[in-house]
């Protein structure tokens, strides 16, 4: 195989990823395990895709947050000037203004309650003199499965233990 070969199958295998974006179809994966069952030089240019992939995500990623970031900025700003439209509103309008192109004006939300834990309150004593404003979940610990299970004690038959197989994954350096 020469290093054109190599080079034009690495990018048929790139654009085969890149179009398949992440659905891999049973005709694509025959197509995909059929170049790289050509050999070392195509396993060796499919981790150069492998590396491609992992840097346009890596960048999609960044760029993501970057994007997240700046929307994050714009509603801090769009907060900010809504407040001090509120300002203006009251102070210079009497809380309502309309113009050709809007109407601007004031409401006030309903009233609402409010309810947390005191500080220095107690949950267990709360829950024997008044128990009706408590809660109660139960929820199957699983650490505590695990380990019984691990020990080779019996587990009750109410619950379900599946052991899941390690997985094998590509590494490369």
């Amino acid at each position: 195989m020469s290093l054109i070969d190599i080079g034009t199958e690495a990018l048929t295998l790139e654009a085969l990823l890149y179009e398949a974006q992440g659905e891999i179809t049973p005709e694509q994966e025959a197509q995909m395990d059929s170049l790289l069952a050509r050999g070392a030089d195509a396993l060796d240019g499919a981790a150069w895709v492998l590396r491609k992939l992992e840097n346009d995500e890596s960048y999609l990623k960044a760029e993501a947050l970057r994007y997240s970031n700046r929307a994050k900025s714009l509603a801090a700003n769009a907060d900010y000037l809504r407040s001090r439209m509120a300002f203006a509103l009251d102070a210079a309008f009497s809380g309502k203004l309309k113009t050709e192109r809007n109407t601007l004006w004031m409401q006030k939300s309903a009233d609402t309650l409010q309810v947390e834990l005191a500080a220095d309150a107690d949950l267990a004593r709360l829950d024997v003199t008044d128990s009706e404003f408590v809660k109660k979940t139960y929820a199957l610990d699983t650490q505590a499965v695990k380990q019984r299970y691990q020990a080779g004690d019996r587990i009750p038959d109410a619950i379900v233990v599946n052991e899941v197989p390690g997985k094998r994954s590509l590494r490369m350096r």
